[in-house]
């Protein structure tokens, strides 16, 4: 077994044991995350992936059986593999913590190879029922088409997109004959009862981002072999990472077009406690309405959801890797909490390189790996150097939300207003939706920004929206001496 693929949280409240236990089990190549007390590991287990537990049972505060029942009472942990490993050797103390939901018990002082092939047996035993889930739910997935019935009442009609989390249908609900757009999710989610409560976790979560300016989650479920499907409202247009494919830089105007309704959005989240952790040009659709142009963000919570499937999967670099780390921020790569401060990293990524044609960093083609370096070490060069179109207080709003600290960079909202002083724009933040889901924030090219109503229909059409605005070109822009490797353009995702 392979046990680099795998990440075990070591509880105990001596320093001593912990650091020891912790040490000889990275010399056998785990991942290994610590806690102090049960407080700190519940935490951990909530907001990392833990793929085994080794508990202590005898901590002050919350001790090991306490922590372990809490674990099993969670339906996202109910199946997490937890050894107990402490002083307490009588019969009656190894059969209490089995009854709770211990899946194994060994006392100190302890006998590494013993410890270790206890957790090498119960890891086995978790990838051998991962196994037998995948099967299952790959079936499913591949039966996905055109014409099938998902939940009895979303017939799929046609594919209309693919990426990384999954494969796009227009679809009709059956029950009220309205056209809505149904995500499949990729098939890595599994199908045990840890995979369905995270994904109607985050379910939630995305339902709960109300805005004019966010995508509608209107339903949510899973199949019975594990597929699971978020239905949203039906939008037309195209993604901002198309029109940046077609037009390779923006002009500041445009940018802030686009941007503050997507920053509006973030920032509803962020007070409702909820990051969405993936913001990119490929998750944020251009909305054509007969109001005019919304600028739409997509998938909220999936990110969470279908990203740690697959770190517990260890996918490819190219299949998941590269697909968030260039926009991600520094503090993303490390075992540490978070806020909403890195999605306006995020933003500012995707501001530099609408500005500019290009990423701030990219790493070279034979070490892909090299972006998380950038990110957390690297300055930026500024925007202005590589096109000079940009003025210089939107200049420094980017570059303020690239600073590698989180509190020296500006709110999504502080983002917003900065963005709409900097390019001029009249100010008419788009309120959050109480009611219904309405188009919200429409874009009237003659006047800017404006709030406005109407009816959605419902996920993603592509039908291209033609640009009225003049934007700087990639020979305009030029390419500064030295700069080749990442010249305007080069957009390597």
């Amino acid at each position: 077994m392979d046990s680099t693929e795998h990440t075990l949280l070591v509880v105990d409240d001596n320093q001593e044991n912990r650091d020891l236990l912790s040490r000889r089990l990275r010399k056998r190549g785990f991942a290994v995350l610590t806690a102090e007390d049960g407080q700190r590991a519940l935490e951990i287990v909530e907001t990392q992936q833990v793929d085994l537990v080794l508990l202590d049972v005898m901590m002050p505060g919350l001790d090991g059986l306490q922590v372990l029942k809490i674990l099993r009472e969670r339906p996202a942990t109910a199946e997490l593999p937890v050894i107990m490993a402490t002083a307490k050797s009588e019969s009656e103390d190894i059969v209490e913590a089995l009854e709770l939901g211990a899946n194994d018990y060994v006392t100190k002082p302890l006998d590494f190879p013993v410890v270790l092939a206890r957790v090498q047996a119960q890891l086995r035993a978790r990838r051998a029922v991962r196994r037998v889930e995948q099967v299952d739910v790959e079936t499913a997935a591949a039966e996905v088409r055109p014409g099938v019935v998902l939940a009895d009442r979303y017939r799929l009609e046609a594919k209309i997109g693919a990426g990384n989390f999954g494969t796009v249908y227009q679809a009709t609900h059956l029950d009220l004959d309205r056209r809505v757009a149904v995500k499949v999710l990729q098939s890595s989610l599994g199908s045990g009862s840890e995979a369905v409560a995270r994904f109607r976790r985050e379910g939630v979560a995305a339902c709960r981002v109300r805005h004019p300016n966010a995508v509608s989650i209107l339903d949510f479920g899973m199949t019975a072999q594990g597929l699971a499907f978020l239905v949203m409202e039906l939008l037309e247009g195209r993604s901002l990472d198309e029109e940046l494919a077609d037009e390779g830089v923006l002009s500041p105007r445009r940018c802030a077009e686009i941007m503050i309704p997507v920053c509006d959005a973030l920032a509803e989240a962020h007070r409702s406690g909820i990051v969405h952790r993936d913001v990119k040009p490929s998750n944020v659709f251009l909305h054509r309405t007969p109001q005019g142009e919304v600028p739409k963000v997509l998938d909220f919570g999936i990110a969470k959801i279908v990203g740690e499937a697959a770190l517990a999967q260890k996918l490819t670099v190219e299949g998941w890797v590269l697909g968030t780390p260039v926009y991600m921020a520094p503090e993303r790569f490390r075992s540490q909490g978070y806020d909403g401060k890195p999605d306006v990293y995020s933003l500012g990524v995707m501001l530099y390189e609408m500005l500019v044609g290009r990423l701030p960093f990219v790493p070279p083609p034979d070490d892909p790996m090299a972006v998380i370096a950038m990110h957390t070490s690297r300055a930026p060069t500024p925007p202005s150097r590589l096109n000079p179109a940009v003025p210089e207080t939107l200049e420094r709003l980017v570059l303020q939300a690239l600073k590698k600290r989180p509190e020296n960079r500006p709110t999504a909202a502080e983002l917003a207003d900065g963005l709409a002083r900097a390019a001029d724009l009249e100010r008419v933040a788009a309120k959050p939706e109480s009611g219904p889901p309405s188009e919200g924030g429409a874009l009237d090219r003659t006047k800017g920004w404006q709030g406005s109503a109407g009816d959605v229909s419902a996920a993603t059409l592509p039908t291209p929206i033609p640009a009225t605005d003049s934007r700087p070109t990639q020979d305009e822009v030029g390419s500064p001496p030295g700069e080749d490797p990442q010249a305007p353009g080069n957009r390597d995702h």
